[in-house]
């Protein structure tokens, strides 16, 4: 190469370079100048859009607590369910707070709410009945003054307190207080605008260390704005705000990439200027080689739409005999024919459109050409094909011979449907395994057994028992193994080995047959798994728990393991599932089934035993440890509301626990104890637990209760029963008429009263309240048939039923049957049922009343106000009668709150259409503040003890 060419090569480039670089940045600097207006005038306007924002939520914020507080109820009951329901709506409404909290007229915190969203708190729910630690609230949130305070907890995370009395006319509904997130205030401000590059710092102006930005300005921020002061939430601040230096700038990025294209296109003259130079000396390297090599090559150059030779080396002249230049002038199309080879012409316009090379074994028979087998190779070689041929004559017939004679082989195994044949070393190392393999775990079969422990998903543990059988000439028992599919996959795969020997009876291999038996195994596992767990829950059911308790308490009786066993009944279930239908009722017992689990590891369990009944048990925990985790567990269900159809339900859960550690005790028996302890869980107040203990006390108190049961059903049979009579008296009207309510007591063996305290929470538990109430109306009604004077004298004669036979249709259909036989009028029975049980029942409860009112009797709702109180049921509920609960009235005269809830449900009762009737009644003043309220009725020993209704009429058929 001259020295004249080497500069031109080397000095063009270095020119085109320098000029191009001066443009890109002189264009650079120009857009960098505009990005910086740009920028300054858009944080200016975000800045006045941020403040303002922060203002208007500050405004909706402050609105929402005035409101919450203007329309607090004076009346309600239970004013900690309003204030619940209403935080809970005002948090799901509007976001940035991280609590709300409700704080006596003393500081004492009675009820905080945070909502679902917040990660960042001040306050958690441990605050809930303590004194609130903030010495100034109680000073200056008195009357219509706010209380504003800057805070920050253990992370350095800022909130805002904000608060005030709720009434400065009633201080004793005491303080509404609201806490803050601040840093969420300034996200939901700036995030709603504009891209989060730009950097945020609130300030408090009187206490300038409080800031509150974790993206604040720094020294390397460009034009740093500060607004002017504004008040937020009686506060008044200052924001700051940048935009930090950017990481790149349009201008400086035009200029580098300019750079870079400017370096690019002159290393691409540089190249094309150099390739041209060593063009000819490549060409001709590229002669010599081809001619140097082995096979035979061919250049065809395209023209139109077919293709010429141009070139070819000498072993090609000796491929065809010397003949090739006779090709020259035939296109590749025609010479092809010529081979009768017409479909390699399709193959070429592959390689020319995808670039990729195609290779094929070809017979060729033909004169004009020495092989009879040909290895055939085409490229894209630029615009034109490169053919490379080779003489593979001999090779190939001697593959073709081997072929054939294994063709048989592979189609008879290969044909194999979910089967695959395999042989393997006494190792269990597989050598070899027929494609059948490939349709089961999509793995070609030379991959499977060279890396074979990557898809064996286990290893077999009776490899060495069955090598031993094969040895002594034995076929042993098929086997499965889980292998993984290339997919991931798991495949269940069944082995049948044989052993292959030598001439000398030695073990040199083992064979088999393999199947796929997924399928099968999947449904003896999904089988298995139904038969042992709940469909709803997914949870182990009471047949597999049954036989689980069985073989731990073999455990334990041979000191193996310890456990604890804990029976749990849902509280209040049957509302949920009467009042809002089955589905609720199971998305119910799901949750609460999830809820359990939290509290349970893998070596305990969990198991749904009944309808709303669950059994825990937990393994090799003391019993102090299993209290432990029970009481942050009924912690959790006590906050846990179940919300459906926009009701919201509280529920419970009353627990029995029972150590497992007395001998000879069956499955059986642990259940029965461990459900008598959730029964007294229930009688104590529900949502708690009882632990059975084996003492002789309580072994004492079992056996009583078991006496008395006995003795109960024996007063069943044979009426060993007395009723009572209480009179109910009008308040209202001077001139009396009979009536009251019939009470029931059981005759113990000494002739003596059991009190109903004793033997109806047995009867309860046990399910024969109908049978009870059954006694009670067929006997009274007999006893007024035989005691026509005292009849026509009754006003009306009150009798309780239960829950259970508000549910009961047969007993139903007893009672209209006996009713309807009776010359007893109607409308001197009134039939009392519970409030509890009433909304419990609610749908049952509604067709019961309907149908004994259709007969003229009436109905009274007892013990109203001491349970699930509703007036939304009450309206609902076909009552004539509303007895106020025995709680309210028995201090009434004492207690103003109690005063209050007895004249807000008579009044309420009454504009209802309803009469009211006080229990309780215990001295002269109460029967005059009833009287003074407008309370219809009372019942009490004020005014009258129970007798025995014998002892009644007779009374009466002696006045009369």
């Amino acid at each position: 190469m001259s020295q004249q060419a080497q500069k031109r090569i080397y000095f063009t480039p270095i020119i085109l370079f320098g000029l191009l670089a001066t443009f890109f940045i002189s264009v650079g600097a120009y857009l960098q100048e505009q990005e910086r207006a740009v920028e300054r005038n858009k944080a200016e306007n975000l800045s006045v859009q941020v403040v303002a924002n922060l203002q208007t939520m500050a405004s909706e914020r402050h609105q929402a607590m005035e409101s919450l507080m203007q329309n607090w109820p004076t009346q309600e009951p239970n004013y900690l369910d309003w204030f619940n329901v209403q935080a809970i709506t005002l948090l799901s409404i509007q976001r940035g707070y991280s609590s709300l909290m409700l704080v006596d007229q003393q500081g004492v915190v009675k009820w905080l709410v945070r909502p679902q969203y917040s990660s960042e708190q001040y306050w958690d729910n441990h605050i809930v009945g303590q004194s609130l630690s903030l010495p100034g609230f109680l000073y200056h949130a008195n009357g219509e003054q706010y209380f504003s305070q800057l805070v920050s907890n253990d992370k350095g995370h800022h909130f805002l307190l904000y608060g005030r009395m709720i009434s400065p006319q009633e201080p004793h509904l005491g303080y509404v207080m609201a806490s803050f997130d601040l840093q969420a205030w300034l996200a939901m401000s700036n995030g709603q605008i504009v891209e989060q590059h730009y950097h945020f710092l609130l300030t408090d102006t009187s206490l300038n260390t409080m800031t509150v930005g974790t993206n604040a300005p720094s020294e390397d921020t460009l034009f740093p704005i500060q607004s002017e002061a504004f008040n937020v939430l009686g506060r008044e601040w200052r924001l700051q705000l940048a935009t930090p230096e950017p990481a790149y700038r349009g201008g400086l990025l035009v200029t580098l990439v300019g750079l870079v294209m400017s370096l690019l296109a002159t290393i691409v003259l540089f190249k094309l200027l150099k390739s041209a130079m060593n063009l000819d000396q490549s060409q001709l390297r590229y002669k010599t080689a081809s001619e140097a090599a082995l096979d035979a090559l061919l250049i065809y150059k395209q023209e139109g739409n077919e293709y010429y030779l141009v070139e070819a080396n000498k072993i090609a002249n000796q491929l065809f005999q010397g003949d090739v230049c006779l090709l020259k002038d035939k296109p590749l199309s025609e010479q092809l024919r010529t081979f009768k080879q017409d479909h390699i012409v399709a193959r070429i316009a592959e390689v020319v459109d995808t670039d990729a090379p195609f290779d094929d074994y070809i017979e060729v028979k033909s004169r004009l050409i020495k092989p009879q087998w040909l290895k055939v190779q085409i490229v894209r070689a630029g615009r034109d094909i490169a053919i490379t041929l080779r003489d593979v004559t001999e090779r190939f017939n001697a593959q073709q011979a081997l072929l054939k004679s294994e063709e048989k082989y592979r189609r008879l195994i290969d044909g194999l449907y979910r089967h695959f044949v395999y042989t393997k070393t006494l190792e269990q190392s597989f050598v070899y395994v027929s494609n059948g393999l490939y349709s089961i775990l999509g793995v070609p079969a030379d991959t499977f057994c060279a890396q074979q422990s990557r898809y064996l998903s286990e290893v077999p543990n009776d490899a060495s028992t069955r090598l031993k059988a094969i040895k002594s000439g034995e076929n042993p028992a098929p086997y499965r193994l889980k292998l993984r599919a290339d997919s991931g996959e798991t495949k269940v795969i069944e082995f049948a080995d044989t052993g292959v020997f030598d001439e000398r009876g030695k073990l040199i291999a083992i064979e088999g047959i393999a199947r796929d038996v997924t399928e099968e195994f999947a449904l003896q596992e999904e089988v298995t798994y139904q038969a042992s767990h709940d469909q709803l829950t997914g949870l182990m059911n009471r047949y597999a728990f049954d036989h689980y308790l069985t073989k731990l308490i073999g455990k334990v009786n041979a000191g193996e393991a310890s456990a604890v066993m804990c029976f749990i009944d849902m509280d209040r279930f049957k509302l949920v599932n009467d009042s809002c239908g089955h589905p609720a009722g199971d998305r119910l017992l799901k949750e609460v089934a999830n809820l359990f689990a939290e509290f349970v590891n893998e070596n305990d369990l969990l198991a749904r035993i009944g309808g709303d009944e669950f059994c825990m048990i937990f393994r090799n925990l003391t019993l102090e440890q299993v209290l432990d985790k029970l009481d942050r567990l009924l912690q959790h269900i006590a906050a846990y509301r179940f919300t459906v159809d926009e009701k919201v339900f509280f529920v419970g859960a009353s627990i029995g626990v029972i150590d497992i550690q007395q001998p000879g005790c069956s499955a059986a028996d642990l259940i029965k104890a461990a459900d008598n302890a959730c029964y007294k869980a229930k009688s104590m107040g529900r949502n708690r637990y009882f632990v059975y203990t084996p003492t002789e006390e309580q072994q004492a108190l079992d056996q009583v209760e078991s006496k008395v049961l006995q003795h109960f059903q024996m007063a069943l049979e044979n009426n060993g029963f007395e009723l009572f009579f209480q009179p109910i008296i009008d308040l209202q009207n001077n001139k009396q008429r009979t009536q009251g309510e019939v009470l029931l007591r059981l005759i113990g063996e000494d002739g003596q009263h059991i009190s109903p305290g004793v033997f109806i929470p047995l009867a309860e538990q046990h399910g024969v309240m109908n049978k009870i109430d059954w006694w009670v109306v067929d006997n009274t009604l007999r006893f007024l048939q035989q005691n026509t004077a005292f009849c026509r004298q009754l006003d009306k004669i009150a009798i309780n039923l239960s829950g259970i036979t508000l549910s009961d249709e047969t007993l139903l259909k007893q009672i209209v049957q006996q009713i309807q036989r009776s010359n007893v009028p109607t409308e001197k029975l009134c039939f009392e049922i519970t409030e509890t049980s009433a909304v419990t029942n609610l749908t049952s409860a509604k067709w019961f009343i309907d149908e004994l009112r259709a007969l003229g009797c009436r109905f009274a709702l007892d013990d109203f106000g001491a349970g699930m109180s509703s007036f939304t049921y009450l309206k609902n509920l076909a009552v004539d009668y509303i007895k106020i609960d025995g709680s309210f009235v028995r201090n009434m005269v004492r207690d103003k709150i109690d005063y209050e809830t007895v004249k807000a449900i008579n009044n309420i009762a009454q504009s209802m259409g309803k009469q009211t009737i006080a229990e309780f009644v215990v001295d002269d003043a109460t029967r005059e503040a009833l009287v003074e309220l407008g309370i219809d009725y009372g019942q009490g020993y004020a005014l009258g003890y129970p007798e025995p209704l014998v002892n009644r009429c007779k009374t009466l058929q002696l006045v009369s």
